[in-house]
């Protein structure tokens, strides 16, 4: 009998530790983020030619997932944005890096004769 207790209190023991385990490893994914862009468009020759230069952001791991589609306005004021565009990246780092290139830096020139708008990233939640 004895031994059939030790085997079970060994076997809840390492459940415990394998779930506390998983647990940390979680805590150390990073989380999704999303570069967000609302606009409208001044120029919109001008605006075609940022869209041209901007450095794909698939070098950064970004993975576009709204640009420029159907805006509908649910709550809160009456015009939304005419232009959004929503890319997904791994981590705010790898956000961070695609928004901070060079190559972006430069095309947000174009950005801001052509258009009025903000941008941001904001991080998302665990998968």
């Amino acid at each position: 009998m004895k031994t059939s207790y030790k085997f079970v209190l060994a076997m809840i023991g390492s459940a415990a530790i394998g779930g506390l385990a998983v647990q940390a490893l979680h805590a150390q994914a990073k989380l999704p983020a999303y570069f967000i862009s609302e606009a409208t468009i001044k120029d919109p020759d001008l605006y075609r030619k940022f869209l041209s230069e901007e450095p794909p952001n698939s070098q950064f791991g970004g993975r576009q997932l709204v640009r420029g589609g159907r805006v509908i306005a649910i709550e809160g004021e009456s015009t939304p944005p005419p232009r959004i565009a929503i890319v997904a990246f791994e981590s705010v780092e790898a956000a961070q890096r695609w928004a901070l290139s060079p190559g972006h830096v430069e095309a947000m020139k174009l950005y801001h004769q052509a258009a009025d708008g903000r941008t941001f990233i904001v991080e998302g939640v665990a998968p």
